[in-house]
């Protein structure tokens, strides 16, 4: 039996982590929102064993025009709005199966660059957080926030429609084939539902071209169309789950938008950022135009990160 590549291997770990080790961070608001986020970590919490932290975020002083009449000084003021941001998110899971047992906090600072470092300090598995487009979730935990977290964090990041009651029935991930389009792949493959189905879309290269046999553009997608094929093998083996490959043509984020939508999909899943600071910064055109353009849930996953020995060594 031939020994498996290291992107096999790679997928395999993915795939395969223990439950055990599910550590999830939701961020939420207490509106509705954050809904989505709340019902979708409920419910990989039950099926994973997983641990969950419910995280709030109350913006620093000043933060609205009524604080510079206050009497009160500014971290009496940032006190007062952290506690009522902590009431906030006790409260939008009171009726919510097993948030009991969750940790609940809420800390001052601004929202995406407090969820990435309580991510980082509770070494976090996954940051879940709402990708509401209007109203106070807009400004606090919307789609600009999601984005700032992607830009930031060293863990998948799935932002949830606030309509989603489950897990994904039909996800369709995005390959180029890099190390972070196939861990997002495969871990798209864990968090669909047990009858659901996952599609590995390749945008190609070279759209509207008619290829000629032989050429460059027949070479390139008969090569990637293999490289598809093979993807689809190993996901099946490791998931368990339906897989299927499908190419696709033109703009790239268009490409992934509109066949989302013609297919009803309930979650896109995308390879996160390189560890380059302009890439941290401008996070990709192509995936911020699908964070924002989305009709449905969002994952990025970056690549897989090796773990730093102690000393730093």
């Amino acid at each position: 039996m031939p020994t498996p590549t290291r992107a096999k291997r790679r997928i395999r770990r993915i795939a395969a982590r223990r439950p055990s080790e599910t550590r999830i961070l939701v961020a939420a608001a207490g509106d509705r929102e954050s809904r989505g986020a709340l019902r979708l970590a409920a419910e990989l919490a039950k099926r994973d064993a997983a641990s969950v932290m419910l995280l709030g975020v109350a913006t620093p002083f000043p933060h609205n025009l009524s604080t510079f009449v206050s009497m009160r000084q500014p971290v009496a003021i940032d006190e007062v709005g952290r506690l009522a941001v902590l009431e906030d998110v006790q409260k939008s899971v009171q009726d919510l199966p097993g948030a009991e047992r969750w940790a609940k906090r809420a800390v001052i600072g601004f929202p995406a660059d407090a969820i990435v470092d309580m991510a980082s300090a509770w070494r976090a598995s996954i940051i879940l957080l709402g990708i509401g487009r209007h109203g106070r979730i807009k400004r606090m935990f919307g789609t600009e926030t999601a984005v700032g977290v992607m830009r930031r964090a060293r863990v998948p990041v799935l932002a949830v429609h606030p309509n989603a009651t489950t897990l994904p029935g039909h996800v369709v991930a995005a390959v180029d084939f890099t190390e972070a389009s196939k861990a997002s792949a495969a871990l798209a493959g864990r968090l669909l539902a047990a009858d659901g189905t996952l599609t590995l879309a390749h945008v190609c290269a070279f759209g509207g071209v008619v290829p000629k046999e032989g050429d460059l553009v027949d070479l390139y997608r008969t090569g990637a169309q293999a490289r598809l094929d093979e993807l689809v093998h190993s996901l099946r083996h490791v998931t368990k789950r339906r897989i299927e490959g499908v190419m696709l043509s033109g703009e790239p984020g268009d490409a992934l938008l509109g066949f989302a939508r013609r297919t009803n999909c309930e979650l896109i899943a995308l390879g996160g950022h390189e560890q380059g600071l302009m890439d941290r910064i401008l996070l990709g055109s192509v995936r911020t135009q699908v964070v924002r353009g989305a009709r449905c849930s969002v994952l990025m996953a970056p690549p897989e990160t090796k773990p730093q020995r102690r000393g730093g060594k």
